[in-house]
This record gives C-alpha cells, sequence and structure tokens, in this order.
C-alpha cells in the first residue's frame, strides 16, 4: 500500500479499487452533533438537552437534520408531542458516547504531550554523555516523567545528527560545529590533556576513529604541539582508551573528567591538546517540545 495515499490511516485497502473506481465514502460528524444525540439520549426531551447543553431547540433540532440528510436515515421520531430516537437514532447515540470518550481521552493525552508528560521521547547521545556526563540526567528524567517512554539511541556526532534529520530522534548530545538548518544549546566544555605512558620509548597511539568529530579536534591540537601519532588502535568508547592510557600501552588523549576518575592517571597527564563542546541539537519544528526542554536543563544541571 502506498503509505502517502490519504486513505491509508483508515485502514483502506486502495489497491483492492482499480482506476476508475471510488473508495468508499466515510461519515463526516462533528462532536458537537454527537454530544447532541447524546444528550437526547439521556434527558429524554429536547428541552431538557437543550437546557442542559445551553444551547436553543431550534439549533439541536437542525443540526441533527443536516446529520440524517448526510446519513441518509432517520434519527428522530414524532410521537405524539415529543420527538424520540428511532433505532438507528438510539445506536448513532450509543456511538456519540463511545467517540466523545474517546475524543476526550485524545484531548487529555494532547494537553499532558503539550506539557511534556507524555509519548515517546528519542534521545541520541555520544559515548561520552551516556558513560559519565549525562547519567544523572537520564535518571531525573526517568523519575521525574514516568510517563514518557525515553528512548536513548548512542552513536557518533555525525550519526546523531544524520538521525535527526531523518526525524529518528527528537534531540542530540553531540560534538560541534551545528549545521544552520539545526538549533542548538551549549552544555558543556571539556578540556583534552595528552597521557602519555611511563614507557618513553612506547609510540603506540589509542586514538578515538579518524571519522570522528573530537578526532579532528584532537589531530589538530597535536599539530600545534609538533606531535605526529602512530595511531595503533581506534575507539569510540573512552573508557577504551582511558584502560590502554592506565595499562601503559599507548598515548591517548582523554577528557579531564573521565581521566579524574582513575587517579593513577595523574602521573601520566601531560600538555593541553585542545577542547570540545557538547551541544544539545534539536530540529527547528521540534524546538517547542518541553520534553526536550526540561531535559536539556537537567543536562546542564548534571554538568
Amino acid at each position: 500500500m502506498d503509505e502517502s495515499s490519504p486513505d491509508s490511516d483508515l485502514g483502506i485497502d486502495t489497491e483492492a479499487y482499480t482506476a476508475g473506481t471510488e473508495p468508499p465514502v466515510g461519515v463526516e460528524f462533528r462532536t458537537r452533533t454527537l454530544a447532541y444525540l447524546k444528550a437526547i439520549q439521556q434527558y429524554k426531551t429536547f428541552s431538557q438537552a437543550s437546557e442542559a447543553l445551553h444551547i436553543s431547540q431550534p439549533a439541536i433540532s437542525q443540526a441533527i437534520a443536516s446529520f440524517e440528510e448526510q446519513l441518509g436515515v432517520k434519527l428522530l421520531e414524532t410521537r405524539g408531542r415529543r420527538k424520540v430516537l428511532t433505532p438507528a437514532g438510539v445506536y448513532v447515540a450509543e456511538f456519540s458516547n463511545e467517540v466523545l470518550s474517546k475524543a476526550h481521552e485524545l484531548r487529555r493525552w494532547l494537553d499532558s504531550y503539550t506539557k511534556g508528560s507524555a509519548g515517546v521521547f528519542r534521545v541520541g547521545m555520544i559515548d561520552a554523555a551516556v558513560l559519565y556526563l549525562l547519567p544523572s540526567a537520564l535518571e531525573e528524567y526517568r523519575l521525574a516523567r514516568p510517563q514518557v517512554e525515553l528512548q536513548i539511541f548512542v552513536a557518533e556526532s555525525n550519526a546523531l545528527l544524520q538521525r535527526l534529520r531523518d526525524f529518528e530522534i527528537d534531540l542530540a548530545f553531540m560534538i560541534e560545529p551545528v549545521p544552520e538548518e539545526m538549533t542548538s544549546a551549549e552544555i558543556a566544555t571539556e578540556p583534552l590533556h595528552l597521557f602519555s605512558p611511563q614507557d618513553k620509548n612506547i609510540q603506540a597511539w589509542a586514538m578515538p576513529p579518524a571519522t570522528s568529530r573530537t578526532r579532528a579536534l584532537i589531530d589538530r591540537g597535536l599539530a600545534q604541539l609538533g606531535i605526529s601519532p602512530h595511531v595503533t588502535l581506534e575507539s569510540r568508547n573512552p573508557i577504551v582508551l582511558r584502560q590502554m592510557a592506565a595499562l601503559g600501552i599507548a598515548h591517548t588523549v582523554l577528557p579531564l573528567a573521565l581521566a579524574d576518575e582513575l587517579p593513577q592517571l595523574e602521573t601520566l597527564r601531560h600538555k593541553f591538546v585542545c577542547q570540545r563542546t557538547l551541544l544539545a541539537v534539536q530540529r527547528p519544528s521540534n524546538s517547542q517540545d518541553m520534553r526536550a526542554a526540561e531535559f536539556i536543563e537537567l543536562a546542564r544541571q548534571a554538568v
């Protein structure tokens, strides 16, 4: 089925119809008219229904007459001096109860969604954000918004940006830069330092992948220091890079926040290499999402 077809959301199999054949016509109605029928069923008389709804009897009669004309079915009949529901009218009135209940349910859900308390919220993060920068923000958000289904996607910055463009995530925590078509907010700036083994003869380097944004920043910083690294291991996981330095296997460049978790690395820390900025990035069309605004504020508090 062509998902772009306007009928696809209604469950109509458009492939079942040949060229020139009209698909079945649905019923168009206003919830206000259904409310009139519900009131007539509940209060039994037009006058009582009119009083309950604070609307004139002629307005009710006109709306129902128009609905009857569209349906091709009588919903009301005259009995003595009263108008009562026909069997079809009773059925439509019962249907009205269900539709109006669902409409109220939809309204409540939309109100919650607008306030950031419902729906699915998809957040993309680089490894560092999940591992040590924002875990407390994740926990705080989960506790504050238990009705929201929080989905986390971990990837490098370029992949997260593509997911944003493809509408696969709602918010991304990634390394700068950010293209003009996106909006961003700064979350944290991390200084990155060189960590080298005690054995000066070791030439191996453990680094982020050559395609990553952090690697580009590190390469520029090392070049300014006159260092050309011999990279023997690449990993997106900064914990792996830290382990290589802690074991004295390779030189690497790490954020100070990550290195501080292992005091023994302090003796291996040397020059400042560069700094990177973590940004919260959104599509402009999603900038009014209260869930994103709340999560961004929690992220700022976390760092």
